[in-house]
């Protein structure tokens, strides 16, 4: 008789993918608690009562276990760009919600922010990694698509960029042009710079509303992508 489950997935597998989803579910509190020096491999085996050399069948390093939380938290911060995007009635008011719901995750979580973009990320360039990470970078790319060319943009050619991304954004975009995709990156640069100040605590000192800083960066880069910012916030 076969074990087969819904979508035929076996018993076997199933278990499999429920300790998987433990194995994370555990680390991402360690994560949240302590940082990323704090998911440790034997620490969280013992707290799941599982001997090491089972606990590595699943997650072999302590690299690969840290890559699975990033790409799970590119996916969770892309789905909530998306949506406040989607949310929006206009090209204007689509970037500003990116924007603003970019510092929100980010605020909210701080410690899986740090581990997408801290330079001293220890997580592995998996392919699942890089593959949920473009689809968090096409997000910017979509807002940047949408804007009102400026005037005098520096040129650019598809060899200023990584071809492997290059290919991911054209795929999403047939349309879209080496200065489009350097402006998105530019704009992910200006939305991204203040946050991390603000993370990391080196806002605070020097003005006590880093939100008001921010939301007036968001409707000056409305108005350099060439749209009308939002009147309501």
């Amino acid at each position: 008789m076969s074990d087969a489950g819904p979508g035929g997935a076996s018993r076997r597998q199933r278990h499999r993918a429920q300790t998987t989803a433990e194995i994370k579910a555990t680390a991402l509190k360690h994560l949240v608690e302590g940082g990323a020096d704090a998911v440790a491999l034997r620490g969280i085996a013992r707290d799941m009562g599982m001997a090491p050399g089972t606990f590595y069948t699943y997650f072999d390093t302590r690299e690969a276990l840290l890559a699975a939380l990033a790409a799970d938290a590119y996916r969770a911060l892309a789905a909530h760009l998306r949506t406040a995007r989607e949310g929006a009635r206009s090209p204007a008011e689509r970037a500003v919600a990116h924007g603003l719901a970019y510092r929100e995750w980010a605020l909210g979580h701080p410690q899986e922010f740090r581990l997408l973009f801290s330079g001293r990320s220890p997580h592995a360039r998996t392919p699942d990694a890089t593959e949920a990470e473009y689809e968090l970078c096409l997000g910017i790319v979509e807002v940047a698509a949408t804007a009102q060319p400026p005037a005098g943009e520096p040129p650019y050619t598809w060899d200023d960029f990584a071809p492997h991304f290059t290919e991911v954004a054209r795929s999403a975009f047939p349309t879209l042009t080496p200065a489009t995709l350097a402006r998105s990156l530019r704009l992910w640069g200006r939305l991204h710079g203040l946050v991390t100040l603000e993370i990391d605590g080196l806002l605070r000192p020097q003005i006590t509303t880093p939100e008001r800083l921010y939301r007036d960066e968001l409707d000056d880069m409305a108005t350099w992508l060439g749209h009308t910012p939002p009147t309501d916030t």
